[in-house]
């Protein structure tokens, strides 16, 4: 498979390669569950932004919203699920070999 085809297929992610969601798919499989105010604050990102990503993110079923447990109150929690891990797994995979490619100069 050459260069092109690969970045092509990396393209063609494109709702999960936007950095802002593609680090909330790589947050949650690192971290497990995290409430929303979790991912705002280790993300820094505005609650409009956030939802909105999380929005999309959810809309594909990448992640799904659960109810969980913090300083003992019932929060909304977002956790990636098995669809997200298989897809989070493809996406680096594929810009890892892209990676490779560019270092072995077949670019």
């Amino acid at each position: 498979m050459d260069l092109s085809h690969l970045l092509r297929r990396l393209q063609d992610e494109d709702v999960v390669v936007q950095p802002r969601r593609l680090s909330i798919l790589i947050l949650l499989a690192l971290e497990g569950n995290k409430s929303f105010r979790e991912l705002q604050e280790m993300l820094g990102m505005s609650p409009g932004n956030l939802g909105s990503h999380l929005k999309v993110l959810e809309g594909k079923g990448l992640v799904r919203r659960t109810r969980c447990l913090r300083a003992l109150r019932y929060v909304t929690c977002y956790e990636i699920t098995d669809e997200g891990v298989e897809k989070l797994a493809s996406i680096l995979d594929l810009a890892s070999r892209v990676s490779k490619m560019i270092d072995e100069g077949e670019a």
